[in-house]
């Protein structure tokens, strides 16, 4: 057997020709081939000038990539498939994350050996994009480390030209990313990337063999990180470059069926709207489609959808919902469209949310919180809102239990300021409700023999709201009668309510 003159160890040529298919072999056979081939680069000087050492090292490189980059048994299963899948352990998640730290080693040794040429360069960088997310549960911090370093030495050497980068990313995009997607493109998309004017209806793929149509889903979960790492790349010259690639990928992570990857979807979306030009989205129509889109969401409510589930896919929706309207209408001349999008997406989400779902608490407390989100995006145009809004909040400040949850009642407080500051012209319409919210609450909190910390906050905050509004109304002769009944009735009111 051939041996190296130096170390006494195989040749390395030798140990390559004796490597397994990856597809071939099972977790263990690839895990020891790894430690094998770490053991010989790390012990040992490879001499890359000698030609049949270069191409050994591209092969490893090459097998390195392939079983390190596997991420099927991670993937979750597929309805009604034909063979249940097994259940990964604990222990085996361990053995497999070792596994991927053993096979970046071998890379990041073999990146100081600079091997690679361009065509396995998209291929290496989308196995370290694979490990840029911690909460991945193939991503342990040492892999996480390896990736994001290899991946700034790499990054350093091509970023400042922009020909070869560009290429990379076109790279990673048509040859790692798209090929996953191909078979669940959705149907209101061109071919390049645009809104279909007279879409073809979808065609329904059976539940058996969704499996083989989403293998983004089943078998390579890893991709969603990779094209994560891609958008975040990306400027505003190479999105409208890459648009074709970028958009169906995008859209059909967003129209899964799935509520973790739903949010997945918002999360991409909002990278991609940081750089995309307003322009660009209105010229290719996908500022209405990513709309359409979402509003559906706003509707995930208890008792159809879990509290748990619900609550952060409302949040990731109504945030990236507001950023897209915001982003889509930043000009002086796309300002009605931006209050009418506004209103719309108050009137289905907000309040139909609050009349399906009030009574659970939190999703109250979250739509508070978006209204505040969407008041303070309105201006002055909120006045329309608050014959709706302004009883909602008089109805929780109010509600005989509003102290057993102080976070709600902090939220309409936020939302209360939020009115006041932007509608103040209409305030005065409005005080008998806005009055007899915060009275009531304030007095039910002082009669509190042992408030908590955060009941003290919020009866802070409507002192605060309450002399603000007193003294905003204090010039209404009408105002000053009400507050002087309101303190003849009740003497704790008088420094309460002092013009």
């Amino acid at each position: 057997m051939e041996t190296s003159p130096n170390t006494g160890l195989q040749s390395f040529p030798n140990i390559v020709q004796q490597l397994p298919k990856v597809k071939e072999s099972n977790e263990k056979q690839i895990h020891e081939n790894l430690v094998a081939v770490e053991a010989y680069l790390s012990n040992s000087i490879l001499d890359v000038s000698i030609p049949d050492n270069r191409v050994a090292a591209n092969q490893v490189q090459d097998w390195t990539i392939n079983a390190t980059s596997s991420t099927e048994a991670f993937a979750q299963e597929a309805p009604y498939a034909a063979e249940p899948k097994p259940v990964i352990s604990s222990q085996e998640i361990v053995k497999r994350c070792s596994t991927k730290v053993t096979g970046l080693r071998i890379l990041s040794h073999l990146q100081d050996l600079h091997i690679s040429n361009f065509d396995s360069s998209a291929a290496l960088v989308a196995c370290l994009a694979t490990f840029t997310d911690p909460k991945d549960p193939w991503t342990t911090e040492v892999s996480f480390n390896l990736a994001q370093s290899m991946l700034s030495k790499y990054m350093r050497s091509v970023k400042g030209d922009f020909k070869p980068f560009n290429r990379l990313i076109t790279e990673v995009l048509l040859h790692h990313v798209k090929p996953l997607f191909l078979k669940s493109k959705p149907s209101v998309l061109t071919d390049q990337g645009r809104k279909a004017i007279a879409p073809l209806p979808g065609t329904a793929v059976p539940s058996d063999f969704e499996s083989g149509s989403k293998p983004w889903k089943f078998q390579s979960p890893h991709i969603l990180t990779v094209f994560h790492w891609v958008l975040e790349q990306l400027d505003g010259t190479m999105v409208e470059k890459h648009w074709p690639l970028i958009i169906p990928p995008l859209l059909t992570i967003l129209d899964d069926v799935s509520i973790p990857l739903k949010i997945r979807g918002c999360q991409l979306l909002e990278i991609l709207l940081d750089v995309v030009p307003p322009s660009l989205l209105e010229r290719s129509g996908l500022g209405s489609v990513f709309h359409d889109t979402l509003m559906p969401y706003l509707l995930f409510l208890p008792s159809l959808t879990p509290e748990e589930e619900s609550i952060p896919l409302l949040n990731a929706t109504y945030d990236t919902l507001l950023y897209l309207t915001l982003t889509r209408y930043k000009s002086p001349e796309t300002k009605s469209s931006k209050i009418k999008t506004l209103d719309a997406i108050l009137r289905y989400g907000i309040l139909n949310g609050y009349t399906h779902a009030g009574e659970k608490v939190r999703i109250a407390e979250l739509l508070m919180k978006k209204s505040t989100d969407l008041v303070n995006a309105m201006g002055i145009y909120c006045v329309k809102h608050l014959k709706d809004l302004l009883p909602i909040i008089s109805t929780v400040l109010t509600a005989p239990f509003a102290t057993a949850y102080p976070p709600l009642l902090d939220a309409s407080m936020q939302l209360l300021k939020a009115i006041i500051v932007n509608g103040w012209p209409r305030i005065a319409f409005h005080r008998a409700e806005v009055l007899q919210g915060l009275l009531i609450c304030w007095t039910r909190i002082r009669e509190d023999n042992e408030p908590t910390t955060a009941l003290v906050t919020v009866k802070e905050n409507i002192e605060g709201v309450l002399h603000a509004v007193v003294q905003m109304l204090s010039d209404d002769q009408g105002m000053r009668e009400e507050l002087q009944l309101l303190r003849d009735c009740d003497s704790s009111l008088e420094t309460l309510l002092k013009v």
